[in-house]
């Protein structure tokens, strides 16, 4: 199906557009940007006649370094005035140019403020100009705080020594604010005025998004937090999903093993049945929108703010796409009226393996290794006991090809996986200029990221672009846009680094010339090697679009907003093979579009009554609309292969493979929510949304999801002691509400239709007849096939001890998923395998808490300690409900391991009691199946036989048992030491992994120890001479074999970076405003027991991956 957009505007039309639209606002910006700053002591000549104020003032601004700060509706800018001066002072020129005019302006060094005196008259008629200092509670200059006329539009931001100077009438209220710092309201009684700014320790003023809007930390009654983005610029990670790993207690962030690849995510663990990273991935929000494409993506230079929701009450507003939790990421904007500030940042990383668990031997280490395997076969004697090695044995007659006998015995040891591995490196570059004027914002940058990954071709190479525009037209309406393009290049073929973990070390690569890479290895593969010839071109394009609009409405308070987000994206991967296809050679041509629109209308409502009754209220109705379609074409056989994949038509016609289509899906959703606040001590909080999915069954395409929560800020009642120096602030909370999730893909609601053709089961009429297209169902429609539904409780509280140097919060859920989305089995007869339904209840809980102390705060030292912890649970209620052995209890699923009152990832086999000796052998007491070295299992149902279905039991569970992190972070004067810790336990039955010898019974057949390497180290495994081995022999598995299984457990050194910011003095010298100098590491150790690659990798021992890189960094931080 195509969507109507495609047929008006084309995805290239389009593309087209947005490309356009972004270019004239680019251009158009420019002339709103203010100059930069200048000296007072400057003198200007200027000449003009008949000629605005404005454009008198613009052209001072392009001749100097003048900013002007005033109000188009305020002051008559449009009067045309004449003007000739020669080396005039500005304070001079501009009586000239305001002389009959009432009108006044304040200097402060090089910003202007333009205002009438109307509105000092309206308090006082002599207006002043008010100078001071801003420090904090250490007397340290504050540069950058924000400085504003309260009831006015005139404001000033200090400078780098906490200086301001500003316009204002003797009574006027000065609000003084800064992040971090306590908003501090200061009336006007003179010409100085020196403020102290608080710290503020809890972060009660900080404002968090909570979708479709912002509201105060102090204000919160969900269980919402907010990501210390600032931390994120010293540790370079390519993913800003990388950056946040460990940092929030109840957000579950994984490792990564290559290059540009996003990480897998959850919050609070599993709703539902399914442990697949898709099934529950939260949904991610990007300014205001809802964001489909890779997170990777994303600029993390470009990030203001993350903020996670994290119970049904803070995610319901999203409805059916937010049973696991929403993120939601802000960008930067030009907030404050400034001057331009252009920053600049860069930093070179060096990676290299955090381990080499999972290396193959080398010659010395394999020669060693391989006779054990041939114990029972030769290489030991029977006489002694098979306790010594046969002298006459030779491991060579098993080996399949000359080449390897001859390598073998000359001492060959070439090492593929050497070749094609190796050291890797980060290299990132960052460039924004941002700044506002009383009426315009802006925030443009633009980064490269350049990525050598462990493995040859693994390589990641990003360039982006934002945009971020915000414009006051009037009084009454704004206008703004946030724009990105990102384009991605994963070129190369990665070559096949399991198939290389197997090679021997004795095997030739190279032909006789030494260069030319031999086309097979050991008889078998193909070479690794020859991967590295093949051609390969994989690019993304990411270009997203959210072009807004707020109108102020008549009634006070009440505003309308309209957001238009467009997302194109494209994948195009091309390849050829020369060595595919039995070296004939094989290509293909790839290509994905994806194209998504939303269209979301708000309207908000903020009113304050009587000074303690606060409403606020949004009602948004919203059409989001997703596009897809796909060109895939692959040719093989080629007869000429000059032009590979860019000419397939030369591949033999009679193979050619073409596969097409295209998607659609739309959803539609009305909200509304209700915010009340009584005198900052009573909260409440309800929201209600129904969604409409166009993916589900006609019976059920509607749903409805309602939330409400409540706050109660316990120590803002009378009776509290506001001033014990025990407790501080105590704020309690609770929600109760349902969030959805759709888990269908867009036509699983309805019956598919599957073509067939020759090759693939076509219909041939008579002997020799030619091939006839068939069309067969392959799947079930299931009209009534809806949401699944996530009921949630949330239980918090948030506090502050001993004069707020002891602060955090507690939390406690329990979640109930029901209707969900499952396959059920149907009988062969029906000629179906499956259907999928709404079915089964699991159950999900656990508690978090975070706690911040600061040891040591004064001037020159500060000491900061955060710790968070999580622990989840979740518990299969209810699946088919099918109770056949009638008692009472319903039955467990065993075939895909679905237990009632379980969780949902078992690990499920047999117990091992032991190993078989040979003695036993000898005594006759070894089963039938079983041997000597071989594991002994429990006959848990004592019936003298062993059964997969009556001697299986639950072992442990590959769930984490909880994660905690814990960060550190040391300033003393410019220096600052950051250090953050993460870890993930088990504890007694949990975060279990399969413990395998060599991979597994799979790969323990006899035949293989002559032609596949193993991973190097000392396995410990059964030998005659070593009978208490961990695990069984090497050369044969028993007829009912288990996996030895370990916890995953691990402490990980994870970030460490220390920054230097250069003294003021030096700046000065160098004309910058600041510049940071860091030099920073990532996964430097982890203590762990486990043997595998990296214990948040996989719960396997498995060729093919890769290991976890240690970073080791070096950047800086420059603004001016």
């Amino acid at each position: 199906m195509v969507g109507k957009a495609f047929k008006v505007f084309p995805p290239s039309k389009m593309f087209l557009i947005m490309k356009l639209f972004v270019l004239i606002i680019c251009l158009s910006s420019f002339a709103a940007i203010p100059a930069s700053s200048y000296s007072q002591d400057t003198k200007l000549s200027l000449s003009v006649a008949n000629t605005s104020i404005k454009q008198v003032l613009t052209e001072i601004e392009e001749n100097s370094e003048f900013y002007f700060v005033y109000n188009n509706n305020l002051v008559n800018v449009e009067r045309k005035v004449s003007l000739d001066v020669n080396k005039w002072k500005i304070s001079k020129i501009l009586d000239a140019i305001f002389e009959n005019d009432e009108v006044v302006f304040s200097l402060m060094d090089r910003q202007i403020i333009i205002s009438p005196k109307s509105m000092a008259g309206v308090k006082n008629a002599d207006q002043n100009i008010v100078e001071g200092v801003v420090v904090d509670e250490f007397d340290v200059p504050l540069p950058g705080v924000s400085v504003v006329v309260k009831g006015t539009s005139t404001g000033v931001v200090t400078d780098f020594d906490g200086n301001y100077s500003i316009s204002a009438a003797t009574n006027d209220v000065l609000v003084f604010s800064y992040l971090g710092m306590k908003t501090l309201e200061v009336t006007v009684t003179g010409g100085s005025l020196n403020v102290s700014m608080e710290s503020d320790i809890i972060g009660l003023e900080e404002f968090v998004a909570i979708g479709y809007g912002v509201a105060k930390k102090s204000d919160l009654t969900g269980a919402v937090t907010s990501v210390d983005v600032e931390r994120m610029a010293e540790v370079p990670n390519v993913s800003i999903l990388s950056a946040m790993q460990g940092s929030v207690a109840g957000l579950n962030i994984g490792a990564t093993d290559a290059a540009g690849e996003d990480p897998t995510i959850s919050i609070r663990g599993q709703n539902s049945l399914s442990s697949g990273a898709a099934a529950n991935q939260p949904l991610i929000v990007v300014d205001g929108i809802i964001y489909r494409g890779n997170l990777v993506d994303l600029n993390k230079a470009d990030i203001e703010s993350v903020d996670v929701l994290k119970d049904a009450s803070s995610a319901a507003i999203y409805g059916s796409q937010a049973a696991n939790g929403v993120i939601i990421i802000t960008t930067k904007k030009g907030k404050v009226i400034s001057k331009p500030k252009i920053n600049y940042s860069a930093s070179y990383t060096v990676q290299t393996p955090t381990n080499t668990a999972l290396e193959p031997m080398g010659a010395a280490e394999l020669k060693e290794f391989l006779p054990d395997a041939y114990w029972e076969n030769g290489s030991r004697t029977a006489e002694s006991g098979y306790l010594d090695s046969d002298p006459t044995f030779d491991i060579t007659k098993f080996f399949p090809t000359n080449d390897m006998i001859e390598g073998y015995n000359n001492g060959t040891d070439n090492s593929i996986y050497d070749i094609l591995t190796g050291d890797g490196y980060i290299n990132n570059h960052n460039l924004s200029v941002t700044g506002r004027s009383e009426n315009f914002g802006y925030f443009f940058s633009g980064g490269l990221t350049d990525v050598q990954g462990f493995v040859i071709n693994d390589t990641y190479k990003k360039v982006n672009y934002r945009m971020n525009l915000d414009a006051t037209i009037n009084d009454w309406l704004k206008v703004g846009t946030e724009t990105f393009v990102t384009t991605s290049d994963y070129d190369g073929e990665t070559p096949r680094i399991a198939t290389a973990s197997l090679v021997m070390p004795w095997t030739p690569l190279y032909e006789d010339d030494g260069v030319t890479p031999r086309q097979i290895l050991q008889a078998t593969w193909t070479n690794p090697l020859l991967d590295l010839e093949a051609d390969d071109e994989e690019k993304h394009l990411n270009l997203f679009a959210n072009i807004h609009a707020d109108v102020k409405l008549p009634i006070d308070g009440l505003n309308y907003r309209i957001n238009f987000s467009q997302n194109y994206r494209t994948v195009n991967h091309n390849n050829f093979d020369p060595t595919d296809a039995n070296f004939t050679g094989y290509g293909y041509k790839n290509a994905a579009t994806y194209y998504d629109w939303t269209v979301d209308n708000i309207l908000s409502y903020n009113k304050t009554f009587n000074r303690v009754h606060s409403i606020s209220a949004t009602l948004l109705y919203g059409v989001e609309e997703r596009n897809y379609s796909f060109t895939n074409v692959n040719a093989q056989n080629f007869t000429n292969d000059i032009l590979g994949y860019n000419s397939l038509e030369a591949g033999d016609a009679s193979l050619y493979g073409v596969n097409t289509g295209a998607e659609k899906e739309t959803s539609l959703y009305t909200m509304g929510r209700l915010q009340y606040n009584y005198d900052s001590k009573y909260l409440l909080t309800g929201t209600i949304r129904r969604d409409g999915f166009s993916g589900f069954g006609t019976e059920d395409k509607i749903g409805v999801f309602p939330s409400m929560a409540f706050g109660w800020v316990v120590s803002e009642e009378n009776f509290f002691n506001k001033d014990s120096k025990l407790l501080n602030y105590l704020k309690l909370r609770g929600s109760y509400g349902t969030t959805g999730r759709r888990g269908v893909g867009r036509y699983d609601t309805q019956a598919v239709v599957n073509a067939t053709v020759d090759g693939n089961y076509g219909y041939v009429f008579g002997d020799g007849g030619s091939t006839t297209i068939t069309q067969t169902i392959s799947s079930l429609a299931n009209n009534e096939l809806g949401w699944e539904t996530t009921t949630g409780l949330n239980l918090g509280a948030d506090f502050a001890f001993f004069n707020s140097r002891l602060t955090g919060n507690v939390e406690y859920y329990k979640n109930s998923t029901k209707d969900i989305l499952y396959a059920i089995d149907l009988p062969t007869t029906s000629g179906f395998s499956s259907i999928n339904t709404n079915i089964g209840e699991v159950k999900n809980y656990g508690l978090e808490f975070s706690l911040t102390s600061k040891w040591i705060n004064n001037k020159d030292l500060k000491w900061e300690t955060t710790f968070n912890y999580s622990r989840n649970r979740n518990e299969i209620v209810s699946v088919l409900g099918i109770d056949n052995d009638g008692d009472g209890i319903e039955d467990d699923l065993t075939s895909d391991q679905l237990f009632i009152g379980e969780p949902t990832n078992v690990i499920y086999d047999y117990e091992i009691m032991g190993m078989w000796q040979l003695a036993d052998e000898e005594a006759g007491d070894i089963p039938n199946g079983f041997f000597p070295g071989t594991y002994k299992i429990a006959d848990l149902n004592d019936d003298g036989a062993y059964s997969s279905l009556d001697d299986r039991k639950i072992l442990g569970y590959s769930d984490p048992g909880y994660r905690f992190g814990i960060a550190n972070t040391v300033r003393y004067k410019n220096f600052s030491l950051y250090a953050f810790i993460n870890s993930i336990q088990g504890g007694k039955d949990y975060y279990y992994g399969t413990d395998a010898l060599i991979f597994g019974s799979a790969n323990t057949v006899l035949e293989r120890f002559d032609s596949q390497n193993f991973p190097t180290g000392a396995w410990d495994y059964w030998m005659p001479e070593n009978p208490d081995a961990r695990f069984r022999r090497l050369d044969v598995a028993a007829s009912y074999e288990p996996n030895r299984y370990m916890q995953r457990n691990f402490v990980r050194i994870q970030d460490v970076s220390l920054s230097y910011d250069v003294d003021k003095k030096v700046l000065e010298k160098l004309g910058f405003s600041s510049l940071r100098l860091f030099v920073s590491g990532k996964n430097l150790h982890t203590f762990t027991k486990w043997r595998g690659w990296d214990p948040e990798v996989g719960s396997t021992y498995t060729w093919g991956y890769s290991p976890v890189m240690a970073n080791y960094s070096l950047g800086l931080n420059v603004e001016f």
